[in-house]
């Protein structure tokens, strides 16, 4: 099908003029809103911005019927930007678009949104026999998925498709980690290092002998851990009685995340042993809180789903060896992937993204469009 790239890049220009970063998204809130009015769609705003700290009122969701019978078809990007990106100028070159170096372009992921606004107006233009398309344009990605995490998963009909939040357009990202958030407060015994370091029980000591049996970094093909955090102490002269530790551990699966948070937590359970003794005849020891809370769910698409296999076909179509890959980040395709959803997510044309050198490649920006549309187009279920 014909694309306008006339009307998509000034839909982007459009977009990236727009203030949105995470927590002050209202006004790209409303203008989707507004675009998707105007193409024809049934627009609806959920109330996810009143569950967290944001200007926005919610998650904008909308539909357009099919012309042939099937489940919808979804597509989702995100409207927020990483700091510093108010006031973005873009530049656009011959083959590229740029900030202009004083801000993020914001391609993450308004390259995202605006392919889908151009694939919802060429499908009303048109006309191709489609199937019903159910579009989720989030807020707060950048910041932890809280439109996702927030979403009113009640107004969707759909449970496949796509999520346009990748950078290159020559993969397609099909599996990402599960992670679990780990805090870790240690409470010892204070006592004067100078004078009575035997009647201490050192937050510190039992933190580093823990983190001595511990396995982190890469633990195998699937699995990562690390402490990234640590706070405590306040003198030289004093056995240091409280520590805190933050940290996190992510796999593809989610059968190795549970065992390797459970190893860092039998970790410290045996650093209590080690230290618990007696003074002043007294049994001391010293206390852990382990903590371990989900951030987002793994994302485990087949290789062989339908949906992965039509993107393929697309984009070879366009000239583009579409590589099927795994990934180390998270995004909204996790959490959905939580609530029941299969969206691969596709690579939109970004580099840099979250740096003021970021740029948007004009030849993969519109590979994207076809790719997305195309695979749209032979889905039915």
């Amino acid at each position: 099908m014909k694309l306008n790239e006339k009307r998509l890049v000034e839909t982007f220009l459009k977009l990236a003029r727009t203030d949105s970063e995470s927590y002050d998204e209202r006004a790209m809130q409303e203008l989707v809103e507004k675009e998707l009015q105007d193409i024809g769609c049934r627009v609806m705003v959920d109330n996810a911005g009143k569950k967290y700290q944001t200007n926005a009122q919610g998650n904008v969701i909308a539909f357009l019927p099919g012309t042939v019978k099937s489940a919808p078809f979804v597509l989702c990007s995100h409207l927020d930007t990483v700091t510093p990106g108010k006031g973005v100028k873009p530049v656009v070159k011959k083959d590229c678009i740029t900030s202009d170096g004083t801000t993020v372009l914001g391609g993450d992921d308004k390259a995202g949104v605006a392919i889908i606004l151009e694939i919802l107006r060429t499908l009303k233009e048109q006309t191709p026999a489609h199937p019903p398309v159910e579009v989720i344009f989030t807020l707060s990605e950048e910041v932890g998925m809280f439109g996702a995490k927030n979403l009113d998963y009640k107004k969707l009909k759909g449970r496949e498709g796509l999520i346009l939040d990748n950078e290159e357009v020559d993969t397609l990202l099909i599996q990402g980690p599960a992670v679990n958030t780990i805090e870790v407060w240690i409470k010892g015994l204070a006592s004067h290092a100078g004078v009575v370091p035997e009647k201490g029980i050192s937050a510190l000591e039992v933190a580093a002998y823990a983190l001595g049996q511990m396995k982190l970094g890469r633990i195998d093909k699937d699995t990562v851990a690390n402490f990234g955090v640590v706070k405590g102490g306040s003198a030289t002269n004093v056995v240091m009685p409280e520590l805190y530790l933050k940290g996190e551990a992510r796999s593809l699966v989610n059968e190795k995340l549970a065992k390797q948070t459970a190893h860092m937590k039998a970790c410290f359970d045996k650093a209590v042993k080690r230290f618990t003794k007696k003074i002043n005849g007294k049994t001391c020891k010293p206390e852990v809180k382990f903590v371990a809370v989900e951030r987002y769910p793994a994302v485990r698409v087949d290789k062989k789903h339908p949906v992965v296999a039509s993107a393929v076909a697309a984009a070879k179509k366009e000239g583009v060896a579409l590589k099927p890959i795994a990934c180390g980040g998270g995004c909204d395709a996790n959490v959905l992937a939580g609530k029941g959803f299969t969206l691969p997510n596709v690579g939109v044309g970004v580099r840099d993204c979250h740096t003021t050198k970021g740029k948007l490649i004009l030849k993969e920006f519109f590979a994207a469009f076809h790719i997305v549309l195309e695979t749209l187009l032979s889905y039915k279920k």
